[in-house]
């Protein structure tokens, strides 16, 4: 190219007067356009992946020669010299190298992508955006169609050859035929990502999601590497900055024993335990597949990350009091987080006796025997649903409270306390993963109440406030988590529906009304319509924005003795209505063999939802 670019030049500037000195300039500079751009590492270069940076090599490397031979031509070639020559030269040897491999990069990449692939824009046309354009291009599942931006400087102008639209657009593009949007704004905080989330929803297309600037930034995750938007994207909030102080008081260098440790909650305080340098961790399950795959993540992560943390694994039941007695023997145990129980409400609900032993003895039993131990602080994982129980899980959750509150009162000098929020997205049990299936399937999404409303927080955010609170914790206190808005159950259902890209309607609706049924069941036994964090009206705030402590009674450790005396032997003769009683004589506002339905449960529709306290 260079060769050619030279005799041209030259040739139609000094020919037929200075044919040999035409063609020796000629020769010159192809020689030295070789030798610059193998210089500037151009021909190493992957045709098919053709990049600005090897372009601009090339230019680089033209402009050498250019100057080389017009110092050459001068000194050597007076007759033959003509700097406006050399000009033109430059500007066409840069036109040939690089119009050369621009054509065979489209060759080699299939020649025309246009008509390929899923149409999408992409939302955010900087410089996430444009890097997303140009991997998708390289592929050939989705091809970009339009960019989505906020900015009105870009409206209407091409970038990277696909034109800019306005967020109002959205119902235009899916008139053009656009099935996804694709969030490209990995340093957007969560508040405007939710705004543009909701608004792709509602126009009824697709999104997924580039992954964030601290997964770019760390080489987790490429540009190119989407994902589904999910229901926690809609639904969470902006993170606050945890408290470092009381994140690492009860872990840093500690031996900390998680029971529960497969579950949703107790697997992710494990991950982040783990993460803040604990110095031995426990792992505590009756579920032999949970405890393995925990303990492989831990493996795992312990490979890439090198904390130095020992993961110790430990297959039993926190009703087993030898066994219990025995792992604190052998671990010199500093921090117990205790969120071991049977949490599913219908599933407890028609198995009580098993419920009660596993929860309440399971707690008192692991906590006072890491009392005895001397272990400092002991942290109960409980529940919204432990506030005026209307199931028997809530119950049970309501009186392993009181066995905290009690332990608190006979071991003042320890740290104990209890964590109380609200469900978590994505746990094992909950409505999401359950909705999601239901959707795959074609539907219908089964909905108790058309009213049941509940609250809802990430399972990284609840555990990492678990742990904060519990650093908080003297002797017995009650922490409540600020769970935000509470979301009705069928709003939820709606929200997933419509982030798949489909339409809901009502189960009895004809089929064209939507694509997605929605049917309602009825609340299960021991289900309410709504759900309360506080017992009480007069929380105290916390140096944490979102943990406040409950100021709520606790009963006397005799009394709350012989309760317990007679449970244990209820849970022996497996006497469910003697059970009932005694949750009923010692737990504040459980009705015993209190079964709603979902015509009963209208009566309830009235009260209003509890708020959570500023």
């Amino acid at each position: 190219m260079g060769l050619l670019a030279a005799i041209v030049v030259f040739g139609l500037a000094q020919f037929p007067q200075y044919i040999g000195e035409v063609l020796a300039l000629s020769m010159i500079g192809a020689v030295l356009t070789v030798v610059a751009i193998a210089l500037q590492g151009a021909y190493r270069s992957v045709t098919r992946y053709l990049q600005g940076t090897v372009m601009w090599r090339v230019v680089a490397a033209a402009t050498v020669v250019t100057v080389a031979l017009g110092v050459i031509s001068a000194v050597f070639f007076s007759g033959a010299f003509d700097w406006r020559a050399c000009l033109v030269f430059a500007l066409l040897n840069v036109a040939a190298l690089n119009g050369w491999r621009i054509l065979a990069a489209r060759l080699l990449t299939g020649q025309d992508r246009s008509r390929i692939g899923t149409p999408v824009a992409v939302y955010g046309a900087g410089d996430a955006g444009r890097q997303l354009v140009a991997a998708l291009r390289s592929g050939g599942q989705f091809r970009p169609v339009a960019f989505i931006d906020d900015d009105t400087a870009f409206w209407g102008h091409l970038v990277a050859g696909v034109r800019v639209h306005g967020p109002d657009s959205l119902d235009h593009l899916k008139t053009l035929g656009v099935e996804r949007v694709l969030v490209a704004l990995p340093s957007v905080n969560h508040g405007r990502r939710k705004q543009i989330l909701e608004a792709v929803s509602n126009a009824g297309i697709a999104a997924m999601i580039m992954p964030g600037m601290d997964e770019l930034a760390t080489g987790a995750k490429q540009v190119d590497e989407l994902r589904e938007v999910q229901i926690e994207d809609l639904l969470s909030r902006d993170p606050v900055p945890p408290d470092p102080e009381l994140l690492h008081l009860q872990v840093r260098g500690k031996t900390v024993l998680v029971t529960g440790a497969g579950g949703s909650i107790g697997s992710e305080l494990c991950r982040q335990v783990h993460a803040l340098g604990a110095e031995k961790l426990l792992l505590l399950d009756s579920c032999e597949y949970a405890l393995y795959e925990i303990d492989r993540q831990l493996r795992c992560a312990e490979f890439i990350m090198h904390t130095g943390c020992k993961v110790v694994p430990i297959l039993g039941n926190v009703c087993d009091e030898r066994h219990l007695r025995a792992i604190f023997a052998e671990h010199a145990v500093d921090t117990v987080y205790h969120s071991a129980a049977y949490k599913h409400v219908p599933l407890v609900e028609a198995n009580s006796i098993a419920a009660a032993h596993n929860n309440i003895n399971g707690t008192e039993r692991t906590a006072r025997a890491a009392l005895q131990a001397g272990v400092q602080n002991f942290v109960l994982v409980s529940t919204d649903k432990a506030v005026r129980p209307t199931s028997v899980m809530g119950a049970t959750k309501r009186f392993c409270e009181l066995v905290i509150q009690a332990l608190g009162q006979e071991y003042p000098d320890r740290s104990l306390s209890m964590v109380r929020f609200g469900n978590v997205l994505g746990s094992s049990g909950s409505v999401v993963p359950l909705f999601r299936e239901q959707i795959r399937n074609g539907g219908p999404i089964t909905v108790t109440h058309p009213e049941v409303t509940r609250y809802f927080m990430t399972i990284p955010e609840a555990a990492s406030l678990v742990i904060q609170a519990g650093s908080m914790g003297r002797n017995g206190e009650v922490f409540v988590l600020d769970m935000g808005e509470p979301v009705r159950i069928r709003d939820l259902a709606e929200r997933m529906v419509r982030l798949c890209g489909l339409t809901s309607r009502e189960d009895t609706e004809p089929p064209e009304k939507g694509d997605i049924a929605i049917r309602y069941t009825g609340l299960r036994p021991g289900e309410k319509l709504y759900e309360e964090l506080l017992i009480g009206s007069d929380p105290e705030a916390t140096s944490h924005s979102r943990i406040m402590k409950a100021n709520e009674r606790a009963l006397d450790p005799d009394p709350l003795a012989d309760a317990i005396e007679q449970m244990r032997q209820a849970i022996e003769w497996r006497n469910h209505h003697e059970l009932a009683s005694i949750l009923a004589s010692t737990v504040q506002g459980f009705e015993r063999d209190m079964k709603p339905s979902l015509a009963s449960a209208s009566d309830h529709a009235a009260r209003p939802v509890a708020r959570q306290p500023a």
